[in-house]
């Protein structure tokens, strides 16, 4: 089958945050999970609007309120990722000279 060169596939990262403090574990931070979308602060900063977020498939929590530094980082490194792919796809491929054909020809 054909390949669909219509669709780019990039990893989109997960977002990092702090589990909740608990009575039962004596108020003691917990450390950090995978949470349900990014902040509109971490959005912000990295210069993406709600809108675009999710035309990329990222998640967005709308209640979150802090902006991990963490997830900003990931959030630029994904949006290089896709900025770099869709500029390799744009780029024609070179067009060897008629003399170069030969060349290439003769040297295999």
């Amino acid at each position: 089958m054909a390949e669909h060169e219509c669709c780019i596939y990039v990893d989109v990262p997960a977002p990092i945050v702090k589990k909740p403090r608990l009575l039962k574990h004596a108020g003691v931070d917990q450390g950090t999970r995978v949470g349900r979308g990014f902040s509109l602060g971490e959005l912000k900063a990295v210069g993406l609007s709600e809108k675009l977020a999710k035309e990329l498939n990222i998640p967005v929590d709308r209640r979150r309120r802090s902006v991990r530094q963490e997830n900003v980082e990931a959030l630029k490194r994904f949006l290089e990722s896709v900025k770099e792919l869709l500029e390799a796809k744009k780029a024609k491929p070179a067009r060897l000279a008629p003399t170069q054909i030969s060349e290439v020809r003769t040297s295999s």
